[in-house]
């Protein structure tokens, strides 16, 4: 009688041990097998678009606003459950700006890449002062300037520049980078510039909603805000 005791609670044993993994390992969804991300989703001023197959995974997004947001892509990878899509995001596009005669103003016109969704990209227009003195007569674009918008600080080699950007208001713009060209006779640079951030996605039990977060720099002490959209 004993031994059939001892038995029948080592059976329990197993059957509760192997109900607790199984509890443990069962996802709300199959996210990786159903390609769950994939589709369309919403969120407050973008629309997205991801493409899943199995852990590979890529996106971009289309602002509401165009004249107030840029589009982007979206690269990363997926946890090993599937339920986190986290990477980083980044924006492109053209910029190309003329010098005037005395060196202490420019104005030109930049591009946003569209992500082949429009025909031709959306063009701006931009105006810059210079803040102090020319630092360098033979590298005229080098130094500190501001926009209606924004901060530049452009360094020139030659007929090589490159930069960093900073918004006014970064609650509503993200800083960048900037590389370009000089003309030979120093008066016309035509470059591209960039922005990136990270981001983490996490796909609700359900497949149809995400809640997420996103930084606009790449570095470990940089702000996170919230991003979170629902599958349309």
């Amino acid at each position: 009688m004993k031994t059939i005791l001892l038995a029948g609670l080592a059976i329990l044993i197993l059957l509760c041990s192997s109900s607790m993994v199984t509890a443990e390992e069962k996802p709300g969804i199959d996210v990786l097998n159903k390609n769950v991300w994939n589709g369309s989703w919403a969120s407050e001023e973008y629309t997205l678009l991801i493409l899943q197959n199995g852990s590979f995974i890529a996106g971009s997004y289309t602002p509401n606003n165009i004249t107030a947001r840029d589009p982007g892509q979206l690269k990363g990878t997926l946890s090993e459950d599937g339920s986190t899509f986290s990477g980083i995001w980044s924006e492109g596009g053209t910029v190309s700006l003329i010098l005037a005669d005395d060196g202490e103003s420019f104005s030109g016109t930049g591009t946003v890449n569209q992500e082949g969704l429009l025909e031709e990209p959306f063009t701006y227009t931009i105006h810059g002062t210079r803040e102090g003195a020319i630092p360098d007569a033979n590298n005229t674009w080098t130094g500190t300037w501001k926009t209606g918008s924004k901060t530049y600080n452009l360094t020139q080699n030659g007929t090589a520049l490159s930069g960093s950007y900073t918004p006014f208001d970064l609650d509503s713009d993200e800083p960048g980078l900037i590389d370009g060209a000089i003309s030979e006779d120093g008066k016309i640079m035509k470059g591209t510039w960039i922005e990136t951030g990270t981001f983490s996605f996490i796909i609700s039990d359900d497949g149809l909603t995400f809640n997420g977060t996103y930084t606009t720099e790449l570095t470990e002490s940089a702000v996170t805000d919230s991003w979170n959209g629902v599958k349309i």
